[in-house]
């Protein structure tokens, strides 16, 4: 079962929950206090901010045998006040100012991320947000497949209703089968080619690597990437978006690991 997890810490979180339980109907899971289900999907509150969850299995030890993924319900900051709709992994490459573990990457979710990414791409019909991946970064650490997906950036949009409407409907009608798995790396934050690469072919996408991150980043943080990517195929690479030294290193570990390089 997919379970979707919303922030009493969270602006955002708490509002597109609450549009959640609105229009989806929900009902209480047996005697567990705290969880609603409806269909193949758990919802629950927590009282801390989602970035710090690292006792998942101390407060959800009652299913986690039941739990396929996890789906994050937040709100999205951007310095330069990018309103987006963004889905990504969560770990850290480098530090872990926001939760996580430094150098420590959570298991990914390409199939639902990517897919969810596409219903949103596929049902937006507005033109305030971008709908875009973001590279992976920030906390939890986990060893369940999970991601964020995010409303950015006030408060303004994170009651806006067509942004609330668009995620809640991506996630519970995901547009798209499973298709190979790939980690994205190259490129700026937002991993502009690999998003329009991931909408517009078959493939799903796990861990998303920034040309920020990919500086000085090392063969096996590399291949933690690939080994938290599940079925990972190999590598979409942003030809214009990497430097020559990581560059190589992609292309030498793909060459022992058997795996592909696709080149957007």
């Amino acid at each position: 079962m997919h379970l979707i997890v919303a922030s009493r810490e969270d602006e955002a979180s708490m509002s597109i929950a609450g549009r959640l339980l609105e229009t989806v109907d929900f009902s209480e899971y047996g005697d567990l206090e705290g969880i609603k289900v409806s269909g193949d999907y758990l919802f629950s509150y927590i009282d801390i901010k989602h970035l710090y969850l690292e006792n998942f299995h101390e407060l959800f030890g009652n299913i986690r045998d039941r739990v396929e993924d996890i789906i994050f319900l937040s709100r999205h900051s951007s310095k330069a006040d990018i309103k987006s709709l963004t889905v990504h992994p969560t770990g850290n490459f480098n530090g872990a100012l926001l939760g996580g573990r430094e150098k420590k990457l959570s298991v990914s979710d390409p199939g639902k991320m990517t897919s969810t990414l596409r219903a949103m791409n596929e049902f937006y019909k507005g033109t305030t947000f971008s709908v875009t991946f973001e590279a992976t970064h920030h906390g939890p650490l986990l060893d369940i497949p999970n991601f964020f997906i995010e409303i950015g950036t006030t408060e303004q949009q994170w009651t806006d209703m067509d942004a609330l409407d668009t995620v809640i409907h991506s996630i519970m009608e995901p547009n798209g089968m499973a298709y190979p798995a790939f980690v994205g790396a190259g490129g700026g934050h937002y991993m502009p080619k690999v998003t329009r690469y991931a909408i517009e072919n078959e493939v799903d996408v796990g861990h998303m690597i920034s040309k920020h991150s990919l500086e000085g980043i090392t063969e096996s943080m590399l291949q933690q990437s690939v080994e938290k990517t599940p079925d990972c195929k190999g590598f979409i690479l942003d030809r214009k978006g990497v430097k020559s030294e990581p560059k190589q290193l992609i292309l030498n570990m793909a060459d022992q690991l058997g795996l592909e390089i696709i080149t957007v």
